[in-house]
């Protein structure tokens, strides 16, 4: 079986490829989900996040404040080396485990960031997507989404590869600034290619 990372900046589509893929039948996990599994209450993941960022990261019911955190941590180049250092190794093991249960020609790992190709999740993978679309759109698509203000969104996007950085890190790049259903045709050719046999 083959893996794929599937990449995009906030409000590029890459959750849209991702449910389209799906519906074509490739196998997908997705990091972000994973994420919030690791950090769940009980988990060991959230006491440290806690004992790093402190309390003011939890909501009252104990939960992870992932709005909290995300502020703490966008700006700050330090700090997100901190909290992946403190997920990323939780995350890899889960989907390392979903891999292992996958069945099919061609998985996919859906990940905001995955850009290096020499780190643990490169080892995992046999190449890269990337879902791009222009930040003035990308803004468009996001804004209403909880927690998500336009201020919020150029500190995240700022954060971000850019566009041309994740299309020049990619194998293959998938271009979603336009209508469903050019995306789903540039989809559709991309599974295509990827399903066939390698040389």
């Amino acid at each position: 079986m083959r893996v794929y990372g599937l990449t995009g900046n906030a409000g590029s589509g890459k959750s849209t490829v991702a449910r389209m893929l799906r519906g074509l039948g490739a196998f997908t996990v997705d990091a972000d989900e994973v994420a919030r599994e690791i950090t769940r209450p009980g988990e060991p993941a959230l006491g440290e996040i806690a004992a790093r960022f402190g309390r003011e990261v939890l909501l009252a019911d104990g939960t992870l404040d992932r709005a909290a955190l995300a502020d703490r941590v966008f700006s700050d180049r330090a700090s997100r080396a901190e909290l992946e250092s403190i997920t990323h190794p939780g995350i890899l093991r889960r989907i390392r485990e979903r891999l292992s249960e996958a069945e099919g020609e061609v998985a996919f790992v859906e990940a905001a960031v995955m850009e290096d190709r020499d780190g643990p999740m490169g080892s995992l993978l046999d190449g890269v997507v990337a879902v791009t679309c222009p930040a003035e759109i990308r803004e468009r698509r996001t804004a209403g989404r909880e927690g998500m203000t336009p201020g919020r969104f150029r500190r995240l996007a700022a954060s971000q590869p850019s566009e041309e950085e994740k299309s020049d890190a990619a194998d293959f790049v998938v271009e979603n600034a336009s209508d469903v259903e050019t995306l789903r045709a540039r989809v559709l050719s991309l599974w295509e290619e990827l399903r066939s046999p390698k040389p």
